[in-house]
């Protein structure tokens, strides 16, 4: 049996669905082969997560037999993990399951084409690890200009075109949740007092309520009594976050006002 892999992220239209399911159904009538159908297709996963531990490509590890055809449309719509390329492809060799790439001609069972396999398969990790590497720098060099680094939007702050201003009206409400809680308030009851006051948060989603949850009075509480740092709302969960506040603040990597 012939069967069919897909894995689709936001990032470039040539790597839709539809583009590779035709794709693959070409190679199946070209072939003289009868594609299983449905395909596997794994949404926003990320290649360098290994084909096994998704969760489409794990079922499709466990109906795999003996003369059965795997196939990709590209190799990075498979793997961006050299190690676990060259693991697959060495399990799959050995459970008589061929392999098979569609931007990769070679024959994956000859010594020639694994060679140039598990060479692409580097460049594949290689790439990866760059980009990861520039967006890392580029969101550090943004964060030390005091300007957006993200989508997620710091407590006490708003957007205005390409940097962030203060919310008054949000600060405003900081320091009086920082006043209730001081005097014992619950988070639950002060984002119900808020809730019941309507106070909700600036600059919302369409269609979002934009309540503050028990969760975003913590995070806003914490946030002004550190000043209101630049920082994302995943900074204020971490239970060491004042440790690591410290620390940005001494390398001078973080700006608040």
């Amino acid at each position: 049996m012939l069967y069919g892999y897909c894995r689709v992220s936001g990032d470039k239209q040539e790597n839709g669905l539809g583009v590779q399911s035709a794709r693959l159904e070409d190679y199946a009538k070209q072939a003289g082969l009868e594609l299983f159908q449905p395909l596997f297709v794994d949404e926003d996963v990320t290649g360098s997560m290994p084909l096994k531990r998704r969760p489409n490509g794990q079922k499709l590890w466990d109906i795999l037999r003996a003369g059965d055809v795997v196939v990709f449309t590209k190799l990075d719509r498979g793997f961006r993990n050299m190690a676990d390329a060259a693991t697959t492809l060495a399990i799959l060799s050995e459970l008589g399951v061929r392999m098979k790439i569609l931007d990769l001609p070679m024959d994956l069972t000859t010594p020639e084409g694994r060679l140039i396999f598990h060479q692409f398969a580097a460049f594949s990790q290689f790439e990866r690890e760059r980009i990861g590497q520039r967006i890392s720098e580029t969101m550090g060099h943004l964060k030390k200009q005091g300007r957006p680094y993200s989508t997620t939007r710091p407590y006490g702050w708003v957007r205005k075109g390409r940097e962030w201003v203060p919310c008054e009206k949000e600060r405003a409400l900081g320091k009086k949740i920082v006043d209730w809680r001081d005097r014992g308030g619950s988070w639950l009851a002060i984002a119900l007092d808020l809730c019941g006051a309507g106070e909700r948060k600036p600059h919302q989603r369409k269609g979002s309520h934009g309540f503050y949850h028990p969760k975003d009075v913590m995070f806003l509480y914490r946030a002004a009594k550190a000043g209101y740092p630049k920082l994302g709302r995943s900074w204020w969960q971490a239970p060491d976050y004042e440790r690591r506040l410290a620390a940005e603040i001494s390398d001078g990597s973080l700006q608040s006002s």
